[in-house]
């Protein structure tokens, strides 16, 4: 295999660490002056590292050599040492479980060290097996997930097992499976996943036995097998994409991983087991183990080893506390994404139907899962997983799309005899990733960690995984009118955090086309994608630097995409102006010409910077002199301004506000003033802001009308004995006062929002209540951030009600016909307004959808109040079909 185009692991860490050492600092000093290491700790410290890197070379006879050559001492010293006993097991159980790919190169080194001391492959055995027992008996953690990779292991192993051990256990675990499942009229997800597991470790025990006898075993196992009854259960819920009601064809039709199986092994079974999917490792191994049991001492025949049964448990639900993969199968189905088969084609990634198409995800998810404190560590792993299995498998690394054509044309044409392969194990490593980042209902690890991987594949092979990404990301975006909407949000994050991380390169032309054709539009997936991608970079950027990024170069020559700059204006209205004007002259009564004046003439200073902060921006007035009650104003920030001051200080301050402001509304007059001010000082950052906040969270209680939790002889305010009307009235006023300071940063007015709600000072609700009425939460993208924030951290039940039943009403506030399947039109000239509804509608559905799968699909004591909101949706397919969600 040429993996010329691969750093090799040596290159990729030197080149991690280079960030904490200088040159000329003294640090290669001083190592080499660090205390002397015990001889006994170093060895086990080296054969350790040796057995952690079996099989990176990617050779089969240097491999072998090499493992030979580690055997020597552990053999030698593996009684001896208890240090070295008790540091070799639990790393080859590390290896078999965080990095199962492999399993046969540790294999490898266990056979050879039986035929030198059996001893060794006796502790290793059984150190195994007492580890499957511990795991079932800890009735805790992923024991299914585990006790897999440990019985792949122990099928290599075939050879000195005695009296074919192994295929009892497999029966002991398949019948388990069956007798779970057997009497149940619901899907059991511990049956499931067991059933599962042991039908993907089956073509492990013909890694190293290919005799009859043994191939009689295994199909006896896929006879046994098929007596296992796969309980159907419908989860459209969970789909990754959705045809909204025949407006679109899906990409693929969603399978589940359990139907999936069987079916792969029956077709080996028809090749009468005659797969090449293992390295072979007879011709080099062979020599050998003979070489070893001729030199030993002790016996030369080949010892074999008892591999007993297990006490299994009495499963039910409440008995076991899965978690990681194994808490995936038992709370729902299990499906697969799809990505890279549906861009090309031929194959570039093995077909999910088949077996080496289930058995590199399975590798893949858990490389990803077990291996997740270490991120870098599982980029690299995921990047040479080919390097352990058949070489004919695959494409060379980073084979181009272009020479991928090549192939299969000569494939097609005969040229190829046999035929070359067309699989990308980087399309199997991103494709296994983003399945991952797409697992609904929610992913195993947060999602930050996936993108993590997603960049150390990126940066240890860029060459090779750039254009990988790529196909993905086109994939993505080509079906964003059928993808869930909570995975459009999670695709957005990645490809901002992509773009972020690699100078915000992108194809941007290949979207202009699109943006010109939607322009009309303000809901349509495709142009909210664009929008809220641009501007969640602004937010880890900054405009001059997002827009240097919209250019091509065509003919050589670099052309502005200026059909983004309008994206650039990240503002939560169209016409910011417009809306200040209106907001400051309703607030003051007047000076409709002042404002405008006033206005006007901070765009012309804004105009004559070459490089605007977020703070630039911001249009604070009440301190102007120009304006009335400018006096006021500075009192009361030069008051906020102060350190601290009493609240009896406070109290007085807010009265003389209203005495002193001669406007419509005066109480709303000072909430605004007040908050903006807050808001203003502390605009340097939002640490600033929530510093100040935080500092005076009672006083602004007081204005809030929130209960306040005086503390010790902290001087109590006046009470303005205040209405509920009048509180929810002054809630709204607070939430409106930080829109209007901070409009053009929608990020900042939710961030800020965020936290007079953790303070007590705003009620959530009324968050909720504004995203919806102008469907921000729909449109933007910050919005939809922090309400799914708030959610995580508040108190569900009445917010869940409260947001089913908005969105229900605003469902039925688009007034599309009641009797059938609301139709999206393609866009024209004259239908735009009509195909926004169109497109709202759908995604409401979706956004509801999203909250239904995390907050109301499990067992709920408020299921049936959200089940009775549900039924007020007017138009009845999308009634019926939400109501069937409960099923």
């Amino acid at each position: 295999m040429d993996n010329s185009m691969k750093r090799t692991r040596d290159e990729f860490e030197e080149d991690d660490s280079r960030g904490g050492q200088y040159e000329g600092s003294g640090f290669n000093n001083f190592e080499a002056k660090r205390q002397h290491i015990d001889p006994a700790q170093e060895l086990t410290n080296n054969i350790c590292k040796d057995i952690r890197r079996l099989g990176e070379t990617g050779d089969v006879e240097n491999l072998v050599a090499d493992t030979n050559y580690i055997t020597n001492p552990i053999v030698a010293e593996f009684e001896k040492m208890d240090t070295l006993r008790n540091a070799i097991l639990p790393t080859i159980y590390a290896l078999i479980t965080e990095q199962p790919h492999k399993i046969s190169a540790i294999s490898n080194l266990v056979l050879i060290c039986n035929a030198k001391n059996f001893v060794v492959a006796k502790y290793v055995i059984e150190y195994l097996h007492s580890k499957i027992q511990s795991l079932l008996d800890s009735k805790k953690g992923s024991p299914f997930n585990h006790i897999k990779n440990i019985l792949k292991f122990l099928s290599t192993l075939t050879p000195i097992i005695e009296d074919y051990g192994i295929i009892q256990i497999y029966k002991q675990f398949l019948n388990f499976a069956i007798d779970l499942q057997k009497d149940k009229e619901t899907r059991d997800g511990a049956a499931q996943e067991i059933y599962y597991n042991v039908l993907i470790a089956i073509p492990y025990l013909l890694s190293n036995d290919k005799s009859d006898e043994m191939k009689s075993h295994v199909n006896d196992l896929v006879e046994l097998a098929t007596t296992f009854r796969i309980v159907y259960q419908p989860a459209s819920v969970l789909f990754p994409f959705d045809a909204r009601f025949n407006n679109f064809e899906l990409p693929y039709v969603p399978r589940q991983m359990v139907d999936l199986i069987l079916p792969a092994l029956l077709s080996l079974q028809k090749q009468e087991w005659n797969f090449e999917l293992f390295l072979d490792f007879k011709p080099f191994l062979d020599p050998v183990i003979e070489s070893s049991l001729a030199n030993n001492s002790i016996s030369n025949e080949l010892i074999k080893h008892k591999l007993p049964q297990f006490s299994l448990p009495t499963l039910d639900k409440e008995s076991f506390q899965l978690d990681s993969i194994d808490k995936l199968w038992q709370d729902n189905p299990r499906y697969l994404f799809q990505v890279y088969n549906n861009t090309t084609s031929y194959e570039t990634v093995p077909p999910i139907e088949s077996y080496y198409g289930l058995f590199f995800k399975d590798i893949a998810f858990d490389i990803l899962t077990n291996l997740s404190f270490n991120k870098n560590e599982t980029a690299i792993e995921l990047s040479i997983l080919d390097m352990f299995f058949n070489q004919k498998l695959f494409a060379p690394p980073g084979t181009s799309i272009d020479q991928l054509n090549e192939i299969e044309k000569d494939n097609e044409l005969g040229a190829n005899d046999p035929k070359l392969s067309t699989w990308k194990i980087e399309d199997v490593a991103v494709e296994s990733i983003l399945t991952m980042i797409f697992q609904l209902p929610a992913p195993l690890e947060v999602e930050m960690y996936y993108y993590s991987v997603l960049i150390s594949c990126c940066r240890e092979s860029p060459e090779s995984i750039a254009p990988v990404f790529g196909r993905a990301i086109r994939f993505l975006y080509n079906h964003l009118e059928s993808l869930d909407y909570e995975l459009k949000l999670r695709f957005l994050d990645w490809m901002s955090i992509q773009l972020s991380n690699f100078e915000f390169s992108w194809k941007w032309e290949e979207w202009v086309e699109d943006s010109k054709k939607y322009r009309d539009l303000k809901f349509h997936p495709k142009k909210n994608f664009i929008k809220n991608l641009i501007a969640k970079e602004i937010r880890l950027s900054n405009k001059k630097r997002i827009k240097d990024s919209f250019v091509d170069v065509v003919e050589d020559q670099v052309v502005n995409l200026d059909e983004f700059y309008q994206y650039l204006d990240i503002s939560m209205v169209p016409d910011v102006k417009e809306y200040i004007l209106e907001y400051d002259s309703a607030l003051y009564g007047g000076s409709e010409d002042k404002l405008k004046e006033l206005f006007e003439r901070k765009q012309e200073l804004l105009s004559a910077k070459s490089t605007l902060t977020a703070q630039d921006e911001i249009f604070f007035n009440f301190t102007n002199s120009e304006l009335p009650f400018h006096e006021t104003g500075s009192k009361v920030y030069d008051f906020i301004l102060t350190h601290w001051k009493s609240n009896s200080d406070f109290n007085d301050l807010y009265k003389s506000v209203l005495e002193e402001v001669d406007a419509p509304n005066r109480e709303k007059f000072a909430i605004n003033l007040i908050f903006q001010t807050y808001a203003y000082i502390g605009s340097r950052s939002i640490y600033s802001v929530v510093s100040i906040l935080s500092r005076d969270i009672n006083k602004l209680k007081f204005l809030s009308g929130a209960t306040i939790d005086y503390v010790g002889e902290e001087a109590q305010f006046e009470d303005l004995h205040l209405t509920e009307d009048q509180k929810e009235e002054r809630q709204v006023w607070i939430i409106d006062a930080i829109f209007r300071i901070w409009i053009h940063q929608p990020q900042v007015v939710f961030l800020i929002l965020e936290y007079l709600i953790e303070f007590g000072i705003v009620n959530p609700k009324y968050l909720l209540q504004k995203a919806l009425e102008s469907n921000l939460i729909i449109d933007n993208v910050s919005c939809m951030e922090s309400i799914n924030r708030v959610l995580a951290n508040s108190k569900l039940k009445d917010l869940i009600l409260q947001l089913s039943s908005g969105i229900i009403s605003n469902l039925n506030k688009l007034e599309h016909p009641t009797d059938k399947p609301v139709s999206i039109e393609e866009v024209t000239e004259t239908n735009a307004a009509e195909v926004d509804k169109q497109w709202l509608f759908y995604e409401y559905l979706g956004l509801l959808k999203s909250y239904f799968r995390k907050y109301v699909s499990q067992d709920v004591d408020y299921a049936d109040e959200i089940k009775e909101i549900f039924t007020q949706l007017e138009n009845v397919p999308a009634r019926e079909e939400i109501l069937n969600w409960f099923n």
